[in-house]
Order: C-alpha cells, then structure tokens, then sequence
C-alpha cells in the first residue's frame, strides 16, 4: 500500500491518459462549462439517494451541487440540483403541492412562456427517487433551456406535487435516457440533455467532466475556491488543470433495467490513516460501482464500513437514515481514506479522500459532533455508491459514446491559459 505517501504528495499513480483517446484539443471549441454552486439544504428530510427505484433510506442532506439555467421565453431562472444517477429535468409549477415550501419558492411557469409546448403525448410526469415516499407528480412540456449562454430545446417535467425531501428548486438529471421515468410510465424515451446538446451540434461527444472541489478550502488555497462556488461541470469537455496523476479509464456498465450509470470496477481495496496508523481492508466481492452527485455519502460494504467506524468510534444515531456519529476532532487528523481501483488493462488508481471531506456537520448533533460521511450499503445491494464525499476528491470525465468514465485524482491548486478543452469524437 502507498496511501500514506500519496496522502503527501496526492497523486495517483499507474496508465497512460493516452488511454482515453477522446482527450484532443481542436480548433474550435464545443463545450458548455458551469459553475456548480454548493448550497444547504432547505429541508432535513432530503433523501440521500436520488437514484429511481432504489433503496429506501432518508437521511438530513448538508448541502445539494445546484447548477443555474434559465427556462422559456422570457426566461425564468431557477436554480436546479445537479444529479448523475437521473435523467429526467424537472422543475417546480406555481402553487406546487409539497411539504417543504422553501422548496418552491422558485418555481417555472410554462403559461408565461411563448415557446413552451405540452408533452401529453409522453403522459403523466410521475418519478419516484429513493422511496416511495419522494414521489414527484407533474406533466412534460417542451420549452427551451439556457446554461451557461447557450440554448436547447429540451423536455422538462413539471412538478405539481412532491413529497417530503424535496429538493430546492427542482432536479437536473443528465443520465442515460433509459432512466427517463417515462420509460417506466409509457416505455417512451426523449432525448436527454446530453443527447440534445450533442444532437443540436452544441457538443462534439456525449460526454461531460465534473470537478466538485474540496469541501473546506485550506488557508493556502486562492479565494475563489470558496465555498460558494466550489466547483465546475463541462459539458462536452474537460479541465486538465483539475487532475494529477494519470486519468484512468474504466469501463461504464451497459444501461441496466433501472437505467444506472455503473464502472465495471470491482470492489475497490479501501485504507485508511487514522491516528497515524494505517488499515487496509479488500472488497470480499465484486461489486459495480455507481458515481452519483445526487447523493452525499458513500455506500461501502458492511464489512469494510465496519472497520472504519470501529476505528472511529462511530455511533448510529439515526436507524433509518443510516446515519453515524464521529467526533468532529476527526477532521483535523492528517490522515483519510484510500479507494483502490484496477481496470480491466491492469492500471491502478488510488484516490484519496482526506478526512475533512467524510467528517460533516450536522445542526442536530451535539456540540463537537459530526455526521460521517460514509454508511453501509443496504442489504440486497449489489453496487457501492460513491457520492459526494467521495467525488470532491476525484475529477470524473464520463463518456456516454465510448461508454467509458475517467477517474483521477482532484488537484485544487493548478491553473493554466488553456486549461479546458473540447472532447472530440474517437
């Protein structure tokens, strides 16, 4: 194991980034780059997994990874919570039926609109997240959506009903469009926004990049890497300045029946430094691998969670949730935790998470208590989840048309004059 020399020099090491052949630059550019704002959530129930149909935990959500768009003419802006693991666009209607109303206070309105259009012919908008208590009921309309100066013509759901968990604002889904809920209601499929953007030329490569950045920025870093805008997705590019080490290609699973985004990765070896003693713990399994920005822990199996939270001390304060409780003195150890990968070329990638990204505050705890950022996975899942508390620390380059997904280690410090670059077609 090297974890504690990366923890020194972060850095992954191991294969070529010749690997990813989409990574070119070209003469003209084709990419949409936005920032992704990091705010608190509005409301404690927030579910913890935005993934359709799956597990049924809740838990209280720190903060949602927001991205602005502006929908309609004249436009209406709204502040949507970015989400990997769905694919459907959706926002709030006027007088939307919820038990958060924070959660609606801003909200699309295609009555005021010229160019939207109904979509009855997709039928009733009705998409459920973690449990069926996240329901979320609406209709389709047709309209254009604006990020970042530029405009496509996408279909959005419009919500009139949602339950508890309610994110702020709305959802902006940019996974595979056979996890479209119309798929699920019609076995009807539309192009996403990532199929739009390629189809209407806006992109060269149905691919995107995303850097979440660190969650508490130390004294060195520059001013812009506050917490207000912690970080950057690229549509159809990416961001060499971003990563260290090599950009390790892994293969993305096939579109399964829920429509996932899963790595054919295996179950990655995971260490850790705590107290400056280090712990390794193999996977006993083999397991995919799900990146999902919608949700903000990370899933591990129950034997490798119970190594960490032993060595933590941790509590379960919240059974339903699967929620631990750490003392927040944890975050200023020097220490963290190592995600060991291997592809299927034999390349190793070694990403590491420091401690002040897995130790969170939660206002429900005591004084000198925090949340942990990592759970069991629920029984009967055959997947880790690794969300935000995993994906602050990596830059993760998806490609939906090789169906690969690079994965490297996050670098917060580096700049340069032409740092972002179109992906083109292999």
């Amino acid at each position: 194991m090297y974890l504690l020399v990366l923890f020194c020099v972060l850095s992954a090491a191991s294969a070529s980034a010749s690997a990813l052949p989409s990574l070119q630059a070209q003469d003209a550019p084709s990419y949409v780059a936005l920032p992704l704002t990091r705010k608190r959530s509005v409301d404690s129930a927030a579910k913890h997994s935005r993934r359709a149909f799956s597990s049924s935990l809740s838990h209280k959500t720190p903060a949602h990874y927001t991205i602005d768009v502006k929908i309609g003419t004249p436009p209406q802006a709204l502040s949507l919570v970015l989400d990997t693991g769905s694919s459907d666009i959706w926002a709030y209607s006027p007088g939307a039926e919820s038990s958060c109303p924070k959660c609606t206070s801003t909200f699309y309105d295609p009555t005021k609109s010229s160019t939207a259009k109904s979509r009855d012919d997709l039928g009733l908008f009705n998409i459920t997240y973690a449990s069926e208590n996240s329901a979320v009921l609406g209709y389709y309309v047709g309209d254009t959506l604006k990020t970042g100066g530029v405009s496509a013509n996408m279909v959005l759901g419009v919500a009139t009903k949602a339950h508890a968990g309610d994110p702020p604002g709305g959802i902006m889904g940019i996974s595979f469009s056979a996890n479209e809920a119309s798929v699920y209601q019609s076995d009807i499929k539309y192009p996403g926004y990532i199929d739009s953007l390629y189809k209407q030329g806006i992109i060269a490569v149905r691919g995107y990049s995303i850097f979440l950045n660190e969650l508490i920025p130390s004294p060195s870093r520059h001013r812009h890497n506050s917490d207000t805008t912690p970080g950057t997705i690229i549509f159809g590019g990416y961001d060499k300045s971003k990563w260290t080490g090599a950009l390790v290609p892994f293969p993305l699973v096939e579109p399964s029946p829920e429509g996932a985004i899963e790595l054919d990765i295996g179950g990655p070896v995971i260490a850790f430094v705590v107290g400056g003693e280090t712990f390794s713990v193999p996977s006993n399994q083999k397991y995919t691998v799900l990146l999902d920005t919608g949700t903000t822990l990370t899933y591990l199996p129950k034997s490798q969670f119970a190594a960490i939270a032993d060595a933590l001390a941790a509590e379960l304060y919240d059974a339903e949730g699967g929620l631990y409780a750490v003392s927040c003195d944890y975050a200023s150890d020097p220490g963290g935790i190592g995600f060991e990968f291997a592809n299927q070329a034999g390349d190793d990638l070694l990403i590491a998470v420091p401690w002040p990204e897995m130790i969170l505050p939660d206002s429900g705890l005591a004084d000198g208590v925090c949340m942990l950022g990592l759970s069991p996975m629920p029984d009967g899942e055959g997947f880790y989840t690794l969300g935000d508390t995993f994906l602050r620390s990596a830059y993760v380059l998806f490609n939906y048309d090789t169906l690969t997904v690079g994965l490297a280690q996050a670098s917060y410090d580096n700049s340069c004059s032409d740092c972002v670059q179109p992906l083109i077609p292999s």
